[in-house]
């Protein structure tokens, strides 16, 4: 019998806080899926998605209430789903250090992470608070704790103790308080084991008792990380991703790799000796929506369901599975062949940037290669937003979500052809320039329309107030930048 019983998703809430219906029409559709459980990533540095009673200056706009919150973990237990709350406690923590009240809280530190001061007696507080609400909101018997990427030693009190003690001291001994607060709210811990893979020594100084989430999105994913915690007799949840940081638009050939392979990874380790009873579960994780046209990852949901229960499971039956039951449309297997082959075709954030100019400097000419590699992009996107839309009259439920599908190979076409008109030097470019101007304010009405039809029009992650740079993975204020740039 398998030990790999939780089968979950973990869903951004902080990030970008979806429009409530959302949440709460999906747990019947991961139940759908083969999906028993949802990690609610709730904290992160751009938001808190919960009100605290007790700090309430924390939560940001459109974050749940207590009662509402509970109604949606009442919602899904209806459906057979238990809900993991993950409060961010050390790392991803500008959700209270950012807060000027809390300014003096914040790690100095250089790079792009960040940390709360774990020494200081006002974090402890803090935390303290944030996991004894948390603990009386949610159902589940876990808390997650975050403690991912972490970058801290920057404030004095730190650098005291730095001289006395190393860095992954003080990183376990800050996981060993938040194991006791945790397990002090009659609660089991989970966290991140980013930490322990830098610095093993972690991994003897804190409990055996803490479930590790191990992370990792990329195509080549291998089994050492998951017997590394294994045989150090933790418990494991295999987390790969339906979204991660080098997909925008719509989840890539990558994910569809690390997926699978990262559940085939899970299932190999469970049925051997050393991993039978540690691998407890797989979570597939969806960061950051704003990257993302509104629900255009749950096909990506839907096979991660399909592979976390069998790992040699037929990819087109099960995104035509998901077609049907989405979307209504009864003769499904050509749109599945269709989006995963979009998906499969669709660039990474970094390669897509440089094809719209949406880079934080002007990317300048392309090769001769990359404009023949964009004008097959182009070709293919085409063929395949036909492929899509000729199914598009069938389509009973979830008419909008359907449409996006369309949508992102447009913007695929529309991308591939803004690189190919920055190699071109003769008296057409200009022409050329001017309708891909046209066609692309056209796709950023229906960008934002679709941003508002699914999350909340106000939300500062929608156009970053015009100020594109300041979000470079986000999907709209790329489009914004590369139509700057179009128009100069």
């Amino acid at each position: 019998m398998s030990t790999i019983r939780i089968k979950g998703v973990m869903m951004d809430m902080a990030r970008v806080t979806e429009r409530h219906e959302y949440y709460f029409a999906l747990p019947d559709r991961l139940a759908g899926w083969g999906y028993n459980t949802i990690f609610a990533h709730f904290t992160d540095d751009e938001g808190c998605a919960m009100q605290f009673a007790r700090r309430p200056e924390l939560a940001t706009p459109h974050a749940f209430s207590q009662d509402e919150m509970r109604r949606w973990v009442a919602t899904a237990a209806a459906a057979g789903l238990d809900v993991i709350p993950e409060l961010e406690s050390f790392g991803h923590t500008a959700f209270i250090h950012g807060r000027k009240k809390y300014a003096s809280l914040r790690e100095p530190t250089q790079g792009i992470f960040n940390a709360i001061n774990p020494l200081a007696r006002e974090t402890r507080a803090i935390l303290r608070d944030l996991v004894e609400e948390t603990a009386g909101v949610f159902r589940s018997p876990y808390i997650h704790a975050g403690l991912d990427e972490v970058n801290f030693g920057g404030s004095s009190q730190v650098l005291k103790a730095l001289k006395r003690r190393k860095s992954w001291e003080l990183f376990a001994d800050h996981v060993n308080l938040m194991h006791d607060l945790i397990t002090g709210a009659g609660r089991k811990m989970m966290m991140w084991g980013d930490h322990l893979l830098h610095e093993p020594e972690i991994a003897g100084r804190i409990s055996t008792d803490i479930v590790i989430c191990d992370w990792h999105y990329q195509a080549d994913v291998q089994p050492t990380t998951v017997e590394f915690f294994t045989s150090r007799g933790f418990q494991v949840i295999v987390s790969p991703a339906s979204n991660r940081s080098g997909d925008m638009v719509m989840p890539n050939a990558t994910t569809q790799i690390n997926l699978q392979r990262f559940s085939r990874i899970a299932h190999d380790v469970a049925a051997k000796p050393k991993g039978r009873g540690r691998v407890i579960g797989l979570m597939n994780t969806v960061w950051c929506p704003m990257r993302m046209l509104c629900g255009i990852e749950q096909f990506a949901m839907a096979l991660g369901g399909a592979w976390f229960s069998d790992p040699a499971a037929e990819p087109v039956a099960a995104v035509a599975r998901f077609v049907r039951s989405q979307f209504g449309v009864k003769k499904a297997d050509d749109v599945a062949a269709a989006i995963l082959r979009l998906s499969a075709v669709m660039p990474g954030r970094v390669v897509l940037r440089r094809m719209m100019d949406s880079e934080a400097l002007p990317a300048g000419p392309i090769t001769a290669c990359e404009a023949a590699n964009a004008g097959k992009l182009f070709e293919e996107a085409v063929a395949l937003g036909e492929r899509i839309a000729t199914r598009g009259g069938e389509v009973t439920r979830n008419a909008a979500e359907y449409e996006n599908l369309e949508l992102a190979s447009e913007l695929l076409a529309w991308a591939a052809l803004v690189a190919i008109s920055r190699l071109s030097t003769n008296g057409s470019r200009a022409k050329l320039r001017r309708a891909l101007l046209s066609e692309g304010r056209r796709l950023l009405k229906r960008c934002q329309a679709d941003w508002n039809r699914g999350r909340y029009a106000n939300d500062p992650m929608r156009d970053l107030d015009g100020q594109p740079g300041r979000w470079p993975d986000a999907l709209i204020p790329n489009l914004h930048l590369a139509l700057s740039r179009l128009g100069s």
